[in-house]
């Protein structure tokens, strides 16, 4: 009897364990940029590829990105975030690019399966940019949002 309700007990205690590492947002984890679009006023340019390797991980709070630039300078970027289902905002806290930092970046966000997908302003142009889940499937149409 004793050695039943001990297992239940661990069994109950590693389940919750289990539950508590579950997801706060769909957006946690590690991403990988497969598609980025800068749009002008007058212009849009397709960086998709011209842009190195870039990755941005998010836990239930904060976010980071980084890409290596030329074998020596480095873009990277972090901060807390939000995330209501349909709205992403990055609070940054730090970035190389001096002048975003302790600015906030809102962005029309989707994400299906391990596709995510964001719109948003920045400075003068809209940023488009796609991100596939790593370690997910590489199944994606790479289309940007309109």
């Amino acid at each position: 009897m004793k050695r039943a309700l001990f297992i239940g007990m661990v069994s109950l205690f590693a389940a919750s364990g289990a539950l508590a590492q579950l997801p706060a947002t769909p957006l946690e984890g590690t991403w990988e940029m497969v598609s980025q679009r800068v749009v002008y006023p007058d212009s849009t340019v397709d960086r998709t590829d011209q842009i190195p390797y870039t990755i941005k991980i998010l836990n239930s709070t904060h976010f980071a990105f980084g890409r290596q630039i030329l074998d020596e300078e480095v873009f990277a970027g972090g901060g807390t975030y939000s995330f209501d289902g349909e709205t992403y905002t990055e609070h940054i806290t730090w970035h190389s690019s001096a002048g975003l930092a302790g600015q906030s970046v809102t962005f029309e966000a989707h994400v299906e399966g391990d596709t995510w997908r964001h719109v948003g302003h920045i400075l003068d142009f809209r940023l488009e940019e796609i991100w596939q889940r790593v370690g997910a499937s590489e199944e994606g149409d790479g289309e940007a949002m309109e």
